[in-house]
C-alpha cells in the first residue's frame, strides 16, 4: 500500500508505503517503502522567491535560453545527468566539505540530477550524491544522500536559481520521513565560452545559506557536467589558451616535411573521428579503447559543421609560427576512454593544430585527475601536461592502420601526476572507404548469388548431358561428386539457423540496412540448397548406373574408383595434417578489441575481444583447406579417367568448364580486390571470403594455374582418351595389358559356353 501526501508542493515529494503479506502465518516481515513522488497534479512552486534572493555570484559569461536549442527542459529531460563536484582548497579545515552532513562518512565526488517537472523556465528535480561517476538509467535514491529541489530561470543573470531540501526523520522509520531544512541553494548556467580547462556545457554551484557557526554549514561547491551535449548550444565560443605551448611543442625549430603528393582528410570532415587502442607502456602494457572526436574546428562547433556541411573559415595558422599557410587548422578534441580502468583519470580534452598537407595532428591535452583518498580540489583536478602527436595515413592508403601516434607526459617521472607514455593506434577506415565497401559488399552478395545460380545451371546441363549419353554414366567419378556435394552441404549446415532465424551477430553496416543484407543472404542460401539437391540427384544417377552395369564392367569401374580413393584420401589427409601443423606452429599475434561483435560498423574495424596472444582457430584453417579441395574438384575425375582408360565423355563441357570458372573466378577477383581495397576490411569480404579458401597473391596464382590445367586435362582425356597425356611407351604396355584382359575374358566365356 502506498500513501501520497495531500500537499502538491516540494514538501509533498515523498511516497511512503508498506509491503506486507496477506497471510499472517507466512512469516513474511513487513517492508517499509520510501520513494520520490512523480510530479503531482497542479504542482505549486513555493520556494521560487527564496531562490532568486540568493543565486550566487557572476563567474563568467553565460548563454541565455534563446541560445539553447529546445530550451532548458530539453537539456535536462530523460535520463539522469551526472556532475563532477569540485571543492575549495580550504575545505575541511574549519568547516565541513560535504553537503550531506555528518550522517554520511564519505565526501561525495559526483552528483546526479533527475528532472521531474519542467515547464519552460521552472523545474523540479531530485539530486543524489555518490562516489561513483558511472552513468546509469536507474537514478540512485537514498534518503541519506538525496535532496529534493526546485527553482526557476533568472533572465537577468542567465542562470537557474534553485532551493534544495533535505530528507529527515527516516532513521527510526521510513514512514516518518519528511522534506525539511530547505537551507541549500544551487545554481545552473550554460557557459558562453569554453576552454581546454573548462569544457563542461553545464556548470553550477551548491552552497549553504546558513551561518558558518551552524553545524550543517559547508563551503561552496562547484560542479560541472560530465555528459556534454554541446550541439544544443550553437552559440558556444572556444578560446585557445595553449597557443604558445603548442607552438613550442609542435613547430618550433622544426622543418615542415613535404606532402609528397599524398592527400589527407580535411579538418571539417567525418574522417577526423576515430576509435583507437591505447597502450600504456608504464602500466604493464595495459590496452584500453578510446573514441576521439573533435569538439571545435577553428571557432566553430564540429558537429554543427558536419550537419550543415560547411567548411568555410576553418583555415588558420600554426600556433606561434611566423609563416602563414592555409593547410593549418586549429582544432579541439575530446578523447573518451570506452573501458576506464579507474576513477583516478578521466577523459582527455586537447587543443592544437592539424596540418592537412602532412596529416599531422599535434596537441596539448588536459586530463581530469582525482587523487585517491581525497576529494577534488580547485586547480588540482586537471593535468595539462600531455603532449599528443598523431600521424594520419593518406586517404587513399591501403594500410591496415589509419593512424599512429603517442601521448606523453611532459612532467618529471618523480612528479605524482606523471603518467607513462602511451602508444596510439587506430584501424578505423575513412568514410569514403566505408561507402565504397558498402557498394562492394552489395556487389559481392550479387556475385555469390550469380555464382550459385550458374552452378545450378551447369548441373542442369550435366543432367541433360547424362540423359543423352547413358553409356557414359558409370564413368563419372563418385569421389568427385561426393566432394562437390559436401562442398555445398557444409556451408548450409554451418548457416542453417540463419536460414530461418534472424542472426544475432549480423554486421551493422555503414549506410546499409541489416535486414536487407540478411534477406539477400537468405536468397543465397536457398540457391545453394537447390544446387545441393541437383548434385544429390547427379550422385544418385551415377551410383544407380554402376549397379545396373554387367559384372565385368562394374568390377573394372569400381577398381578404378578404388585406385582413385587410394591416391586422393592419403593426399587429402596429408594436406589436412599440414594445415594443422601450420596452424600449430604459427606465431600468435596480440589483438586489440575496439567494438562489440554484434555492433560492428564499417568505420571501426573490429578485431578480437581478448587482450592476450592468440593464434587463429584450427577450424578456420581447415575450412580454408576444404575450399582448396573444392578448387581442385576435377582431380578425382582425372585420376578415374586415367585408371579406367575411358574415351567416353561423361562430363559436359559446360559442367567441368563452367564449375571450374565459378571456383576460380573468386581468386581472380581477390587479386583485383587486394590491389584496390587492401586487407583492412578482410572480415567484411563476402565473395572470395578469406575464411573459406586460401587467398593471397601466391595462392591465387597457383590455384588459377592448377584449375585451368585440370580443365585442359579433362578436355584432352574426353577427346583422345583417359591416358592420352601418358608417354607412348607406357600407353603401349597398358594396351597390351588390356588385350590380355580381353583374351582372359574370352577364354572364360568359351569355357562357360562349352559347358
Amino acid at each position: 500500500m502506498l500513501n501520497y501526501s495531500n500537499e502538491s508542493n516540494i514538501y509533498g515529494s515523498l511516497v511512503k508505503g508498506v509491503l506486507e503479506s496477506v497471510n499472517s502465518q507466512s512469516g513474511f516481515k513487513t517492508i517499509s517503502i520510501l520513494g520520490a513522488r512523480s510530479t503531482p497534479l497542479n504542482y505549486e512552486y513555493k520556494l521560487l522567491e527564496q531562490s532568486k534572493l540568493d543565486c550566487g555570484v557572476n563567474s563568467g559569461e553565460s548563454l541565455s535560453l534563446e541560445n539553447v536549442l529546445g530550451g532548458m527542459c530539453k537539456v535536462f529531460e530523460g535520463e539522469s545527468h551526472v556532475f563532477g563536484l569540485m571543492y575549495r582548497t580550504d575545505c575541511g579545515i574549519n568547516h565541513s566539505c560535504s553537503p550531506l552532513g555528518s550522517d554520511v562518512e564519505y565526501t561525495p565526488g559526483f552528483m546526479s540530477m533527475l528532472s521531474f517537472l519542467c515547464d519552460g523556465e521552472r523545474m523540479r528535480m531530485l539530486l543524489s550524491f555518490s562516489n561513483i561517476s558511472s552513468y546509469s538509467r536507474l537514478f540512485p535514491f537514498d534518503p541519506k544522500t538525496s535532496l529534493v529541489a526546485e527553482g526557476t530561470w533568472d533572465v537577468e543573470r542567465n542562470r537557474f536559481c534553485g532551493v534544495a531540501c533535505r530528507i529527515l526523520n527516516f532513521s527510526d522509520s521510513l514512514s516518518n520521513a519528511v522534506v525539511d531544512d530547505c537551507s541549500l541553494r544551487l545554481s545552473l548556467r550554460f557557459p558562453a565560452i569554453l576552454s581546454i580547462k573548462s569544457m563542461a556545457s553545464v556548470v553550477g554551484e551548491l552552497w549553504s545559506s546558513k551561518t558558518e557557526s551552524d553545524p550543517s554549514y559547508f563551503r561552496r561547491i562547484e560542479y560541472s557536467s560530465l555528459n556534454n551535449p554541446l550541439w544544443r548550444f550553437p552559440s558556444l565560443r572556444y578560446v585557445y589558451t595553449e597557443r604558445e605551448r603548442v607552438g613550442k611543442l609542435c613547430w618550433a625549430g622544426k622543418r615542415r616535411p613535404k606532402s609528397k603528393g599524398n592527400h589527407y582528410p580535411g579538418a571539417q570532415t567525418s574522417d577526423m573521428r576515430f576509435v583507437m587502442s591505447v597502450k600504456y607502456s608504464g602500466e604493464g602494457n595495459v590496452l584500453r579503447s578510446a573514441r576521439a572526436s573533435p569538439y571545435f574546428v577553428g571557432d566553430r562547433l564540429y558537429r554543427d559543421l558536419l550537419v550543415r556541411g560547411q567548411g568555410v573559415g576553418l583555415t588558420g595558422i600554426p600556433m606561434n609560427v611566423n609563416s602563414v599557410t592555409k593547410s593549418f587548422t586549429n582544432i579541439t578534441y575530446r578523447i573518451r576512454f570506452l573501458n576506464p580502468n579507474s576513477e583516478s583519470r578521466g577523459d582527455i580534452y586537447a587543443e592544437g593544430t592539424y596540418d592537412r598537407d602532412t596529416g599531422e595532428l599535434c596537441m596539448i591535452g588536459c586530463q581530469s585527475v582525482r587523487l585517491k583518498s581525497t576529494v577534488a580540489m580547485q586547480n588540482k583536478t586537471v593535468d595539462c601536461s600531455l603532449a599528443i602527436k598523431i600521424k594520419f595515413s593518406p586517404i587513399d592508403s591501403r594500410s591496415d592502420d589509419r593512424l599512429k601516434g603517442t601521448i606523453e607526459s611532459t612532467r618529471e617521472k618523480t612528479d605524482p601526476l606523471y603518467v607513462g607514455p602511451m602508444e596510439v593506434l587506430s584501424r578505423s577506415i575513412y568514410v569514403h572507404q566505408a561507402k565504397e565497401s558498402v557498394w562492394r559488399m552489395d556487389m559481392e552478395v550479387a556475385m555469390v548469388l550469380i555464382s550459385n545460380t550458374l552452378s545450378c545451371i551447369f548441373l542442369g546441363m550435366q543432367l541433360y548431358h547424362m540423359k543423352k549419353h547413358q553409356e557414359a554414366l558409370p564413368f563419372i567419378s563418385i569421389a568427385m561428386l561426393i566432394l562437390l556435394t559436401l562442398g555445398h552441404i557444409i556451408p548450409l549446415l554451418l548457416n542453417f539457423e540463419e536460414l530461418f532465424k534472424s542472426s544475432q551477430n549480423q554486421q551493422s553496416l555503414f549506410l546499409e540496412n541489416d535486414r536487407w543484407l540478411e534477406a539477400k543472404e537468405i536468397v543465397v542460401r536457398i540457391v545453394t540448397l537447390i544446387a545441393f539437391l541437383l548434385e544429390c540427384r547427379l550422385l544418385q544417377l551415377a551410383w544407380t548406373a554402376r549397379k545396373t552395369e554387367d559384372h565385368h564392367h562394374r568390377e573394372s569401374v569400381w577398381n578404378a574408383e578404388k585406385k582413385v580413393s587410394y591416391v586422393c584420401l592419403p593426399l587429402y589427409i596429408t594436406g589436412g595434417l599440414l594445415a594443422w601443423l601450420v596452424n600449430h606452429n604459427r606465431t600468435p599475434k596480440r589483438i586489440v578489441y575496439i567494438g562489440k561483435p554484434h555492433a560492428r560498423n564499417l568505420l571501426y574495424r573490429p578485431v578480437n575481444l581478448k587482450r592476450s596472444f592468440q593464434r587463429p582457430p584450427l577450424w578456420k584453417d581447415l575450412k580454408s583447406y576444404g575450399g582448396l579441395m573444392l578448387d581442385a574438384f576435377l582431380l578425382p575425375q582425372i585420376l578415374f579417367n586415367g585408371f579406367s582408360n575411358s574415351d567416353l565423355k561423361p562430363l559436359a563441357a559446360s559442367f567441368y568448364g563452367g564449375n571450374s570458372i565459378v571456383r576460380l573466378l573468386p581468386h581472380a577477383y581477390d587479386l583485383y580486390r587486394s590491389r584496390r581495397y587492401g586487407k583492412s576490411l578482410d572480415w567484411s569480404f563476402i565473395y572470395a571470403n578469406h575464411k573459406m579458401d586460401y587467398y593471397s597473391t601466391a595462392w591465387d596464382i597457383i590455384i588459377l594455374c592448377i584449375g585451368f590445367l585440370f580443365v585442359f586435362l579433362i578436355f584432352l582425356q574426353q577427346t583422345f582418351g583417359g591416358r592420352c597425356f601418358i608417354p607412348k611407351r607406357f600407353r603401349e604396355n597398358v594396351g597390351y595389358e588390356k588385350v590380355v584382359e580381353l583374351q582372359q575374358a574370352g577364354c572364360n566365356l568359351y569355357s562357360f559356353c562349352g559347358k
